[in-house]
This record gives C-alpha cells, sequence and structure tokens, in this order.
C-alpha cells in the first residue's frame, strides 16, 4: 500500500467535496461560464464568483474582484513581473525562491536582483532588508515558507518594513496557503500568489492572486483576449478581474478549488495545521538524532510547515529516495525541489535532500512506517 508524503507537491487525496463539485462541473453546467446564456450557467458563474469571494474571506482580502484566476501560482507570478517590471528595475529576494520566481527574473532583460541575507536559523535579517530597502527597490519578493526546508518567514514583520519604504510585497505562498493562517491585511502585501492544488486541497491547474487596486492599476495585463465585456473594443479592459484573466477558464478547477475551500472552512485550518504539525514533528523526533542523517531547516518544528527535508550523509539522496517508493511504496521527492538557491544556502547543493511532507490525511502508522524503512535502508536492519 502506497504511503504519500509529497504534498509539498500536490496534495493528496483530495477531499470528497473537491471531487463532488468537479464531478458537479462535468454534468449539470452545459457551456461555458460568460460566453453561453442559459440558467444552469447563470448558477455557474454565481459559484465562480462565490469562490472569489471565498479566497478573499480566506485570506482577509477586501476585494473579491480582485482575486484573479490563472493555471497555477507561477502563472500568477509571470503576470505580476512581466507586467510590472521593466529594464532597469531592481528587486529583493531571500535564498528560499523557486524558480517560478528566479526564472522569470533571469528572462527579463535588465532586471537586476540583490538576495537580502539570512541569519543561522534561516530567517530574514531584518535590520540588513531594512537597509536594502532604502535603496528604493521596484519590489521586494518573498517566500513565505520554503518548499525545501519548510522554513517560515516573519512575513508580518518584512510587510511592516516594505509597507514604510513603500516597496511593493509580492508574497509567495505556494507551501503556506492552507497549511497556517495566511491574513494578507496583517502581512500588508501587495500581492498574494498561491495555487490551489497543495494546502487548499483543490485540482492541480487552478491559483490565482491577489492585488490590491493600487497595484492592479500598474501591472499590465500578461495575456490579451476574450472577456466577454467590452467586446466593441480591441483594447483590454481595465476592470478587474476581466484585465487578468483572458480566455476560457478553469471552471473545473475553480469548482475543485471551492470544494477544498469548503472542507478547510469544517475542519479549520487551526485543527490542519495541529495535525500537520503532529504528524512532522512525530517524523523528525524518531530520526534527528541518527548520525547518518542531517536534518534540513529549522530544528523547532513549529517554526516550519508540515515539511522535514533530510540529507544521507553516507549514502545517495537519489538511491535512498528510489528504494523508499520501490520496496516500501513511499512516495517522496528528491533532488533540488526546483529551488536551487535554498540548497546553495542550506550546504545541499548540488545533490539535494529527500523532502517528506504531510497534509491532515497523513496518520501516524505511515509516519511510524516511513521510519521504520528509513531505519533499514540506512542501517540496514
Amino acid at each position: 500500500m502506497q504511503i504519500y508524503l509529497d504534498n509539498g507537491s500536490t496534495t493528496y487525496p483530495k477531499p470528497e467535496s473537491v471531487k463532488t463539485w468537479m464531478l458537479r462541473g462535468l454534468i449539470d453546467f452545459q457551456g461555458s461560464a460568460g460566453r453561453s446564456h442559459s440558467g444552469e450557467i447563470h448558477n455557474l458563474e454565481r459559484l465562480i464568483y462565490e469562490t472569489r469571494v471565498k479566497i478573499a474571506h480566506f485570506f482577509n482580502f477586501e476585494h473579491a474582484s480582485h482575486v484573479i484566476f490563472t493555471k497555477n501560482i507561477t502563472e500568477g507570478i509571470n503576470l505580476v513581473l512581466n507586467g510590472y517590471l521593466k529594464a532597469g528595475d531592481h528587486v529583493l529576494v531571500s535564498h528560499l525562491e523557486h524558480n517560478a520566481v528566479m526564472r522569470p527574473l533571469h528572462a527579463i532583460k535588465g532586471i537586476k536582483y540583490t538576495v537580502i541575507p539570512m541569519n543561522q536559523k534561516g530567517v530574514l535579517d531584518l535590520d540588513a532588508l531594512e537597509s536594502l530597502l532604502k535603496s528604493a527597490p521596484q519590489m521586494i519578493i518573498i517566500n513565505h515558507a520554503s518548499n525545501v526546508s519548510g522554513d517560515i518567514q516573519d512575513v508580518e514583520s518584512i510587510g511592516d518594513l516594505a509597507r514604510k519604504y513603500h516597496v511593493p510585497f509580492l508574497l509567495d505562498t505556494a507551501q503556506t496557503a492552507g497549511a497556517i493562517p495566511v491574513d494578507v491585511s496583517l502581512i500588508k502585501a501587495d500581492i498574494l500568489a498561491f495555487t490551489g492544488h497543495k494546502g487548499l486541497l483543490g485540482p492541480q491547474g487552478i491559483g490565482g492572486l491577489l492585488i490590491t487596486p493600487e497595484m492592479a492599476k500598474k501591472i499590465k495585463p500578461f495575456i490579451c483576449g476574450g472577456t466577454s465585456s467590452f467586446s466593441d473594443q480591441f483594447e483590454q479592459p481595465t476592470i478587474l478581474p476581466d484585465k487578468f484573466e483572458s480566455g476560457t477558464q478553469n471552471t473545473l478547477g475553480i469548482l475543485g478549488l471551492y470544494g477544498g475551500l469548503l472542507h478547510i472552512e469544517k475542519e479549520t485550518i487551526e485543527k490542519i495545521r495541529s495535525i500537520e504539525h503532529s504528524r512532522i514533528s512525530r517524523l523528525q523526533f524518531a530520526i534527528e538524532k541518527l548520525e547518518e542523517i542531517r536534518l534540513i531547516g529549522q530544528t523547532n518544528a513549529r517554526e516550519r510547515v508540515g515539511i522535514l527535508g533530510i540529507d544521507c550523509i553516507h549514502q545517495d539522496n537519489s538511491e535512498v529516495a528510489h528504494r523508499l517508493n520501490s520496496e516500501f511504496g513511499i512516495v517522496t521527492r528528491v533532488g533540488l525541489q526546483c529551488a536551487p538557491n535554498a540548497h546553495h544556502y542550506y550546504g545541499t547543493f548540488p545533490k539535494g535532500t529527500i523532502r517528506f511532507s504531510v497534509s491532515s490525511y497523513t496518520t501516524e502508522r505511515e509516519i511510524d512506517e516511513t521510519v521504520s524503512a528509513l531505519l533499514e535502508i540506512i542501517k540496514g536492519r
């Protein structure tokens, strides 16, 4: 029987509510939202709007019409960076950014970026950040929690500093949305990027952005086309969400996300956080004293999301991960996790790590069987 510990890539299993709403999308709604004219499609359009409202409420964001749906968080980040930055601009990033951030920054000609120093605990040096903000960069981009280590950043303090120096703040919540409380009003992020298929428990192929009205005016559309609004004009509409949502939407993905949000509302984010913390702590406690393994990131599991990265000192990480799957049916993620800068910081480049990531569906039995498998592979017992 398979043990799934790669929830940092995509959560599995999905709640029944996700399956129910996606199936309804296939069966009940004939046509295309914003295009077809029927009672069923009007109901679908209402559900799409309700999903925006739920997302806005989930992040404590005031503007439901400024919830923008994209196919994933990578597309959302590309939309912002390509629509806002220009040659000569300067951006601040952390050591822990995903390639969803770093590759667009490299691809846009003439962009310069500075990596903000971090302390030995994997947390941004706020004094160094304040000094860098005084140089008036065009944007600061922060990964709320590392997808390599799970380390959580003090984004409220970061947001306070960004607001103090009037620097737009883009927050990447790929690993935190649905895993820990995320309040955009407290964080003071100008843009929040989220993905639907991880902690929000929806399907793959859906993500999005929360953009403040002030920032929305300053970002150019990334993709232009049909919006079913102002169709007599060739210019892209400026109203939101239409400005950033051209073409037929992924309504099945939106409905699946709606189902995921319903599940989180029922279970509560606090309960989900408690279960995930319990499971990852159980795994860490069982293996942290092994001389053959080095743990990556914060030693206090409360300062991480439900991720534990390990580096096998005397064995090849890829071989260990392969054996975990082929011999014991345990699914992990091994390698650089699309975040090479983070591995440079943690001293695990180029070999990478084995990443274990739990969800609220992970059981204690699965953790215990994973520990037994690791011990057998590493110690031969």
